[in-house]
């Protein structure tokens, strides 16, 4: 399939709108090539892993964390350096699907919900309402448009773009229409006759962290078990007091613990995380569980690697697998 294509796919799910300020979502490095045909999704983009992918064939590799939050030189020969190099040597392109993928309740992110069966489901912390609109146009200078369509598929305000024949239809959130209706006359440099056109995807509200209900209550033993069934860690973390029963669920995937405060005012009787800080420990008023990082969000991109299989049929989709780089090691540990 096309690369723009695969991309529109993915961001229907990591709908960039949702990603935080400070994070790097999208395209990290860029690719020549204008199809693919074997897509490769993992955690993180280290060195193990893009030699992975390359010893399998890859040339879209898909990862939740980022290659960087900002920018740096390629002035010194380390493992930054490997990296860009193996990718620009093969010619494959990297894609970051970090907290655009985060903020998607109804994505892989609520993976953990649904495996809890956690009813009457809000998010905890809200990002935006992507409320999808769509124009077409038929632009005059067609070598100038199409030199724009990449530019316009990374914009962080449009959805995904469709060139169909001689018309181009950009869907984007409904919010930022002048923006991004301002920029499409300015790299034309002509104003278009837009024309209402279909959203490509449905509204949908976006943003961090997770609360719901248990189909009943149970004891925190009971709960503990249930959550050992689907969380693969072999140990946790437990900061606060310790419920006798549980109903009420609020997790957040990776370094959520912010949320903690926000979740119990909720009524959280639990609330699972990784990554919870000292003070966040300390000062807590409700019973946090640090699961980890790693257990959260290696799952949460296996499942993505599943969505994308069934939905796309003419590439071959594969999941890398990685090791929790937080290892537990002491006179009890094996």
């Amino acid at each position: 399939m096309k690369t723009a294509d695969l991309i529109e796919k993915i961001e229907d799910t990591a709908i960039l709108c949702g990603a935080a300020t400070w994070d790097n979502c999208g395209v990290q490095i860029p690719n020549r090539r204008k199809n693919v045909q074997k897509l490769a999704l993992a955690l993180d983009p280290t060195e193990e892993t893009i030699q992975a992918a390359i010893a399998q064939g890859a040339d879209f590799i898909l990862t939740h964390h980022p290659l960087l939050m900002k920018p740096r030189y390629l002035n010194r020969l380390d493992t930054h350096f490997s990296i860009v190099s193996a990718l620009i040597q093969n010619d494959i392109c990297l894609y970051s699907a970090h907290t655009s993928l985060d903020a998607n309740p109804e994505g892989p992110a609520g993976w953990l919900a649904r495996a809890l069966e956690l009813q009457d489901c809000k998010i905890l912390g809200a990002s935006c309402t992507f409320e999808p609109e769509a124009i077409a146009f038929t632009p005059s200078r067609k070598t100038a448009a199409s030199s724009m369509l990449y530019e316009w598929e990374n914009h962080p305000h449009i959805h995904c773009v469709r060139h169909v024949e001689q018309m181009i239809n950009v869907t984007y959130n409904k919010e930022h229409r002048s923006t991004v209706l301002a920029q499409l006359a300015a790299d034309l440099d002509e104003l278009p006759i837009f024309i209402p056109s279909t959203p490509d995807t449905a509204s949908r509200s976006l943003g961090f962290g997770t609360i719901g209900t248990l189909p009943k209550t149970v004891s925190f033993g009971i709960f503990a078990e249930q959550l050992a069934s689907v969380v693969d860690r072999d140990y946790w973390v437990k900061s606060g007091p310790t419920p006798e029963s549980v109903t009420k669920i609020a997790y957040c995937t990776g370094s959520g613990s912010d949320f903690a405060p926000k979740a119990f005012a909720m009524g959280a009787d639990v609330f699972i995380t990784g990554d919870v800080k000292y003070h966040s420990a300390l000062d807590t008023t409700g019973c946090i569980l640090d699961v980890g990082h790693f257990s959260l969000e290696e799952e949460m991109m296996r499942q993505f690697a599943l969505q994308l299989a069934t939905e796309l049929e003419d590439i071959e989709i594969f999941f890398l697998p990685a090791q929790d780089p937080m290892r537990l090691i002491g006179p009890f540990a094996e």
